[in-house]
């Protein structure tokens, strides 16, 4: 008969696994608002008060944390102005109302993927097929194309949501199908262009704000696929911890 001590590791480690699961769907919706759209005064005064200590502990010297950096600083600054300088920068990168040699920044996969380098080609079509596959859709009225990364980050992070849904109800294969969707919708949709997508935008903010916003989110993303395999492998031990009981 299992005892107290030998169950009491396999809950821990469900435990940790669900909050890491948990913060990745967080960090994931956190990336995908600073894409979608410019932010709000109310948005750049909370962000101005967040404590970013948590997120680069253990990563000093790193991308990550000279994007927070770069964000901090920026924010440490703002005033009147703050606003509507930021507005004109995500207009301008993200939204495509700044040109240069004739190429635009805006965060679109067919943008990038596309041999064309034209919107609403295959890889739109690619990713509208994985969210129908997973049923999800976007919201009705939608004039964005569903290859937006903020639309694939927020995929992502109801992906997560999915897989903490299965470990609360100690459904581990659950869990591991959920893990292993965003793996293959990573490696497809994510990874396949956003390093292009980074050096492009680089060169097209204009504020220390978004460049951090830039390298975060990089630095994230590399990281990613250490991330998913650790928990399909936490995933593995839970389920053979319990399967041993």
């Amino acid at each position: 008969m299992e005892t107290l001590e030998e169950r009491e590791p396999a809950q821990n480690e469900a435990q940790e696994l669900r909050e890491e699961i948990k913060a990745r769907a967080d960090f994931y919706r956190m990336l995908k608002d600073l894409y979608f759209r410019a932010l709000t005064q109310d948005e750049i005064d909370a962000m101005a008060q967040t404590d970013y200590t948590e997120l680069r502990a253990g990563k000093e010297e790193s991308l990550m944390a000279e994007g927070f950096d770069d964000i901090f600083r920026y924010l440490r600054k703002r005033n009147t102005g703050t606003r509507q300088e930021l507005s004109a920068d995500h207009t301008g990168a993200f939204l495509g109302t700044r040109v240069i040699a004739g190429k635009q920044a805006m965060p679109y996969e067919s943008l990038f993927r596309d041999e064309s380098g034209l919107l609403m080609r295959g890889p739109r079509t690619e990713v509208f097929r994985a969210y129908k596959e997973a049923r999800i859709m976007l919201p009705e009225g939608m004039n964005i194309p569903e290859d937006h990364l903020a639309f694939e980050f927020e995929f992502m992070a109801i992906l997560c949501d999915r897989a903490v849904a299965c470990l609360d109800q100690g459904d581990w294969s659950g869990c591991d199908a959920q893990l292993a969707l965003q793996e293959e919708f990573f490696e497809a949709h994510i990874a396949s262009w956003f390093d292009l997508f980074y050096d492009r935008a680089m060169n097209f903010v204009q504020t220390r704000f978004y460049r951090g916003v830039l390298k975060v989110t990089k630095a994230y993303l590399d990281e990613e696929p250490a991330s998913l395999a650790g928990a399909r492998a936490a995933i593995a031990s839970c389920d053979a911890s319990s399967q041993a009981a």
